[in-house]
């Protein structure tokens, strides 16, 4: 428990060097797993020490946190790992929840070393249990450097399309499906044999969609028809061949206006209207997301846009309803923003309530602040009405655009309004836009006047009180169980604005116990100081502040309901690798935390989030300070269960459910367990109605 606590509290101090060689074995392992989440350069040569250990656990974690800390010394950290790795490969880790090989790979992967990508192409090639952690890992390069090598996509090509003496392997198409843009050399076989796998059915068909969208026009009929194959597409596949042929140019837009036509739902009807409650529904909104070229759409969008539902259609109904209309109806406004139907597109609210209601507020702002457009006259008004409004998400995408349009010369009143808002996020908004543009705030040319007449000559108008005040009272009432996120954002807008009145709360934060916000506490002392001047923030030392819930951690699986009005949602939650943050949610869902909450975040084909008490996706459980993260080297496949974050640390109340598998979370969120039931149908706007923990 004590290694544990160190962990937590983040005190590397605490960790002893004879915690490595400790002949019990959980010592061994909890200082591991501790120096792994640290993320400490420092920590380096005990983890290489741990490296060498004999137990699997143990180097799984060794090789997770020397993957993270590599930066200043990739090659010999590469190294030591690949020559770990070769002592590993005859053994059989399979049925572990931490194997040492795949931790080793992905390391070796996230430091994308000069010989990384040859290491583990070849690896991929040698085939076994490693290889497909191989092919995760050239993945995890090709994200980070935005491409491979094209000697790497063409063996990786040849894997995928197999040969005389070797099956076809789809897997080996997802570090392709990574990249920005295949090289144009290699495109076209792509294209082929990602076309071939998409014949073969499985888990890895996915990825052979996702390599698709990384080639050229071409590909944009092999998408259209993943689009509307419902049934034979999973719905993950559909939402993905979406976003693709968005990428596509104009053959992409033609297609998905084609997959517009042939999909479009029949609400009349009150039986065919309770399709739109499934998982086919993720498709249609990725596709209607995906159109940005008008030309040749308009008739098909304007069916959407006059979409209606029977009188006696459930709320689950009405609201996919008003999704599809206000995201068609957005589309044709244009530059017109009093476009009727948009102004009604919202059926969760009366008709008389033109312009508001969870999905037509937002999609009115969106037009209204149209790029290319200007807040003048009667499209001013209309944004200061959201500006200034009690919707929280459309107050929040109002605020964001006074940084798209400079011609809001005097944003200073709602900004300031913005800031005293009780939402995070519409605090967030504001303090982000202050951060990025603070020319804007305060730095109107006003003429000066003297004995009534207006001279020749001009000054420049001295700061802007009101957002000062708000910036350096929020600062001052900050407490560790505050939003972390927002207060980044305050920080980072009081240093760009030069706030001289900061510098005392801002050197409290800075000697906060939470890096992310000491961090951007120095940051804004050292814009603020000017010159050579720096603010060298230092730890406080009693670390992270422990959570309650390590005097009461949950030591079993638990299984809890979530109730809704699209069926039972399920999550299977493990301690095993992350107790605190599986207690902290079962005890808030125990507590009707989650009860009438709204789904917030919903991207088809990726995940569902919920948490937020807000529902604008910021904030977490009151009165309960965020939680060290609890990540592990593990894999997120469809349906699991992370505990979502804004940084380091900034754990909650809040988590996310995967619709399919994304490698690129591995490693990156606190693993939590496995969930069932039809997570993926929710879309945002839908409510959990209770929560509970089945005996």
């Amino acid at each position: 428990m004590e290694l544990r606590g160190a962990e937590l509290s983040r005190r590397a101090a605490e960790f002893r060097d004879a915690d490595g060689t400790d002949h019990e074995l959980a010592v061994r392992r909890a200082g591991a797993r501790g120096l792994a989440r640290l993320r400490s350069p420092a920590e380096r040569p005990r983890l290489l020490a741990a490296l060498s250990d004999d137990d699997p656990e143990v180097v799984a974690w060794a090789a997770y946190g020397l993957g993270d800390i590599c930066a200043s010394a990739r090659d010999a950290t590469v190294s030591s790992l690949v020559a770990r790795g070769v002592g590993l490969h005859e053994r059989n880790d399979a049925d572990r929840a931490l194997r040492p090989l795949s931790a080793i790979a992905r390391a070796i992967g996230r430091c994308a070393s000069d010989t990384s990508e040859k290491t583990l192409l070849d690896w991929a090639a040698a085939g076994g249990r490693n290889a497909e952690d191989a092919v995760f890992a050239l993945g995890d390069i090709a994200q980070q450097r935005g491409s491979l090598r094209e000697e790497t996509c063409v063996a990786l090509l040849e894997l995928a399309a197999g040969s005389a003496s070797s099956k076809p392997w789809a897997l080996a198409l997802q570090p392709l499906g990574r990249v920005k843009h295949l090289p144009p050399s290699v495109a076209e076989r792509a294209r082929q044999v990602a076309v071939a796998r998409l014949a073969d059915g499985g888990v890895d068909r996915i990825h052979a969609v996702r390599t698709l969208g990384r080639t050229d026009e071409t590909a944009a009929p092999a998408l259209l028809g993943e689009l509307v194959a419902v049934g034979r597409a999973t719905p993950s596949e559909r939402a993905e061949a979406a976003r693709a042929l968005g990428r596509l140019g104009a053959s992409g837009q033609r297609a998905l206006r084609d997959a517009l036509t042939s999909l479009l739902p029949d609400t009349h009807d009150p039986i065919k209207a309770t399709a739109l409650v499934g998982p086919e529904f993720g498709g249609l909104v990725a596709a209607l997301d995906a159109i940005t070229d008008l030309d040749g759409a308009r008739a098909i969008l304007d069916r959407y846009a006059k979409l209606e539902v029977a009188v006696e259609a459930p709320p689950s109904v009405v609201r996919r309803t008003s999704m599809l209309r206000c995201a068609a109806s957005r589309v044709i406004a244009e530059r017109d923003f009093d476009y009727p139907l948009l102004a009604h597109c919202d059926r969760t609210v009366s008709k008389q309530a033109a312009g508001s209601g969870f999905y037509g507020a937002r999609a009115m702002v969106m037009a209204i602040g149209l790029p290319g457009t200007q807040l003048v006259s009667k499209r001013l008004r209309a944004w200061q009405r959201y500006a200034e409004g009690s919707d929280v998400l459309a107050r929040a995408a109002a605020i964001r655009l006074i940084g798209e349009h400079p011609e809001l010369d005097d944003p200073e009143v709602p900004l300031a309004l913005a800031l005293e808002s009780k939402s995070a996020g519409v605090v967030a908004a504001a303090a982000e836009v202050i951060a990025k543009h603070p020319d804007r705030i305060g730095g109107r040319v006003e003429p000066e006047r003297h004995r009534g007449k207006t001279p020749k000559r001009a000054t420049r108008r001295s700061g802007a009180p009101q957002v000062g005040k708000a910036l350096i009272g929020l600062l001052e009432a900050f407490e560790p169980s505050g939003d972390i996120e927002a207060i980044m954002h305050v920080s980072d807008a009081a240093g760009a604005l030069a706030l001289d009145g900061a510098r005392e709360p801002l050197g409290r934060l800075c000697r906060s116990a939470h890096p992310l916000v000491r961090q951007h506490a120095e940051r804004a002392l050292a814009a603020i100081l000017g010159g050579d001047q720096k603010s060298v923030c230092t730890a406080s030392d009693t670390g992270l502040p422990l959570p309650d819930e390590l005097s009461r951690l949950v030591g079993a699986p638990v299984k809890l309901v979530f109730e809704s009005d699209v069926g039972e949602l399920i999550l299977e939650l493990d301690p095993a690798l992350a107790p605190v943050a599986v207690t902290r949610i079962v005890e808030l869902a125990k507590g009707g935390f989650y009860d009438g909450m709204l789904v917030h975040r919903v991207v088809p084909g990726f995940v569902t989030q919920l948490g937020s008490p807000t529902s604008d996706g910021f904030g977490g459980a009151p009165g309960r300070a965020s939680l060290a993260c609890e990540t592990a080297p593990v894999v997120f496949r469809a349906g699991s269960v992370g505990m979502a974050l804004a940084g380091r640390d900034t754990g909650s109340s809040q988590f996310f459910v995967t619709h399919a598998d994304h490698p690129h979370l591995d490693g990156q969120y606190a693993w939590l367990g496995r969930s069932s039931g039809p997570w993926a149908t929710l879309v945002e706007g839908d409510r959990i109605l209770r929560a509970h923990m089945v005996p």
